[in-house]
């Protein structure tokens, strides 16, 4: 630091440094600012703090430091910034992990008082919950999740930003290390086998043709012969449809109590999924069922009827007990899906083409998932594998 010595015009010494304070984080240029002092040591004093306010500012000139009243406060304004970058499901999960989780277990403190101690010692209840919680039905009871990693990650995004805005100089939560949630058992995922589906469509063959249940049988139907989500399906629109190439257009999906989003799940859920000649024929028959076979020209959703929308939780209560009706298992709307895909993995499609399908973004989620045989699979591997090293 170069301290200068400066006569004034009454003949008073004072002594003035040019002092460079850092880079400005929102800006991105240099920042240097001058002082002056009586004394060299006061002067090197001065410009010491100059550089400390630069720091605790947030490393910027370009805003005054904010402040939050309480960990609850900061979460708020980072959560009113988060919503505009992600989808409407992600706002629904992360709003619950706030509620349910974190803000009553951090809420209530000052932000500058959260320090690593603390945030260990909540992440090892979360995990210890996790690790006792009764599992029924492949879910943990409520408020015994498995997701603390996912909480501890929504905490440090929170303090990050209390960092950007100067509320606190650094993020305990990096400090922390979450402890590894212990494997209690295989989660198997649920589909029919081939006698199940056989029992459930002949179910379907038997009930009545009304409108209700032309509506939900083509649903079921055409999310076994597709392997779309429940969500992707329901959002559909005639307009989605190709009859003339068979095919079927995913670019929206619908959430719970939210209705349509004009987007998928991910980039790669936004597809064309090829559809067979039985599937088409179904399709144009319960379009003329649902507009009492007159031609309309307005679009409409596919699975409404009378102008109503029906949602997920309108349907999966009728699905529990179709199924039971059916005395299959209940392989929820999703098991439609596994259904789907097993089927083809089980008959050897290539599992691009099974990725692609069902829009995954990773062929690697496609084949963990889907990789396992049927029974009589297994058994056809075992004897090609004789007969390959018989043939050596």
């Amino acid at each position: 630091m170069n301290i200068k010595e400066y006569t004034k015009k009454d003949g008073t010494k004072v002594y003035r440094a040019n002092v460079y304070i850092g880079v400005d984080v929102l800006t991105g240029k240099q920042v240097r600012t001058s002082v002056t002092a009586k004394s060299k040591k006061m002067c090197e004093t001065k410009a010491h703090q100059v550089i400390n306010d630069f720091i605790n500012n947030g490393q910027t000139i370009a805003r005054k430091k904010v402040s939050f009243d309480s960990f609850e406060s900061l979460t708020l304004s980072w959560f009113e910034s988060y919503k505009l970058t992600v989808k409407a499901n992600s706002i629904r999960i992360v709003n619950n992990n706030l509620k349910v989780y974190i803000l009553p277990e951090l809420g209530a403190y000052r932000v500058d008082r959260i320090n690593p101690v603390l945030l260990q010692t909540i992440v090892n209840k979360w995990a210890k919950n996790a690790n006792t919680a009764k599992i029924v039905n492949g879910k943990r009871e409520r408020g015994k999740c498995k997701d603390y990693k996912v909480m501890l990650n929504i905490i440090k995004r929170i303090l990050d930003y209390g960092i950007q805005l100067g509320a606190i100089e650094e993020n305990p939560a990096t400090k922390v290390f979450p402890p590894k949630l212990k494997i209690r058992e295989v989660s198997k995922i649920k589909y029919f086998d081939n006698e199940e589906l056989k029992q459930f469509l002949t179910y379907l063959d038997t009930l009545e043709t009304t409108p209700t249940n032309k509506r939900r049988i083509t649903l079921y139907r055409f999310l076994l012969a597709t392997g779309l989500r429940i969500g992707e399906a329901l959002a559909l629109s005639w307009s989605d449809i190709d009859f003339f190439d068979k095919s079927v257009s995913v670019s929206k999906t619908m959430i719970q109590a939210r209705g349509v989003q004009n987007m998928p799940k991910t980039k790669e859920s936004n597809r064309a999924i090829a559809l067979d000649n039985d599937t088409i024929k179904m399709l144009k028959e319960w379009k003329k069922c649902q507009n009492n076979n007159t031609v309309r020209l307005i679009d409409s959703p596919i699975f409404s009827y009378n102008g109503k929308t029906y949602t997920y939780i309108n349907e999966v209560t009728q699905l529990k007990k179709h199924f039971a009706r059916a005395n299959v298992p209940n392989i929820g709307f999703h098991g439609f899906r596994h259904t789907h895909a097993s089927l083809l993995m089980n008959n050897d499609v290539n599992p691009k083409e099974i990725q692609r399908r069902l829009g995954h973004a990773d062929y690697a989620i496609t084949m963990n998932t889907y990789s396992h045989l049927s029974k009589s699979k297994e058994k056809e591997t075992a004897e090609k594998f004789g007969d390959i090293l018989k043939a050596l």
